[in-house]
């Protein structure tokens, strides 16, 4: 055998040894990897937070009857606390939330139902400093951008990725003339605000000037307005943690209501939630949204 050769059957037995080598290793920590996955986390327990109220949420008492196994255990917060305690990762979900796509960055949804776009409660006295298009929408980009009306809104609140991404651009400039509150007694202090002229327009949901009204605001000194570029209706949802203990819980949340009695109960709650002309305007979207919240959304 030449020196050549030699040298040759040498690198080959070498490679052979580090190839083996790697193998074994592989082998070797294949076991480990296996063992290191964990399981998907146990979910025996929901804190729910919501807003005050007498009774239990009843897309949570719909849930309980579905999920016995689970603990469901409600918790009186503000809208503020609520998501923090959800961009926290703590094992508590809301059961009734805007879904937007800055939210969906921060938690796991199970959609449950439609509700009407927002609307803007303005006094009657400065509709005419209110920039609005041909159909009579009120323009609130135009509106922010003039600061000629001073405005309010709820903190912690969403109004739809529209109206949503408005506000966020005015908090980051620090606009006078917008301002967010505590939602605690909300309509009585935005009653009085209004009425003693402290603002001039609030953005809310839509209904929030009758309830003014019961709280004895003059129904003729103010008017609702639709928000231009927010007129589709706004998608609900309950949200959990975007971490494993959230996705477990959304998937144990999703199939109990991805079922045509879940889609029938959700449909029910839902029904006063739009006035009838509304019910109309937005008949395909809602038959729709149901049809899709009959079967499950989430894939295990």
């Amino acid at each position: 055998m030449s020196a050549n050769t030699a040298r040759q059957a040498q690198t080959r037995r070498q490679v052979l040894h580090v190839l083996a080598g790697l193998l074994s290793a592989m082998l070797a920590g294949a076991p480990a990897c296996a063992a290191s996955a964990s399981p998907p986390p146990r979910v025996d327990r929901i804190v729910w937070l919501q807003g005050s109220a007498a009774r239990l949420n009843p897309i949570v008492a719909y849930l309980k009857e579905q999920l016995p196994a689970i603990q469901h255990e409600p918790l009186d917060t503000n809208a503020v606390r609520s998501w923090q305690m959800v961009q926290r990762g703590e094992p508590a979900c809301r059961p009734t939330t805007v879904h937007t796509r800055a939210r969906e960055a921060e938690a796991y949804f199970a959609d449950t139902m439609l509700a009407p776009p927002p609307e803007l409660v303005l006094r009657r006295d400065k509709l005419h400093l209110l920039p609005r298009d041909a159909e009579g929408a009120a323009d609130l980009r135009s509106l922010l951008e003039q600061q000629r009306l001073r405005g309010a809104y709820a903190r912690g609140r969403s109004f739809g990725d529209t109206v949503d991404a408005l506000l966020a651009a005015q908090r980051k400039r620090s606009n006078p003339m917008l301002a967010d509150y505590a939602t605690a007694a909300w309509g009585d202090r935005m009653r009085h605000m209004l009425a003693k002229d402290r603002t001039d327009y609030l953005i809310d949901a839509p209904g929030a000037l009758a309830q003014l009204q019961k709280l004895g605001l003059a129904a003729e000194d103010y008017i609702a307005l639709p928000i231009l570029g927010a007129t589709e209706p706004l998608v609900l949802g309950i949200a959990c943690p975007r971490n494993p203990w959230g996705r477990a819980a959304i998937l144990a949340i999703d199939q109990a209501l991805g079922t045509p009695a879940g889609a029938a109960r959700l449909r029910e709650i839902a029904k006063d939630w739009f006035s009838a002309e509304a019910r109309v305007r937005y008949a395909p979207q809602i038959e729709q949204f149901f049809q899709r919240r009959s079967k499950p959304q989430h894939a295990d």
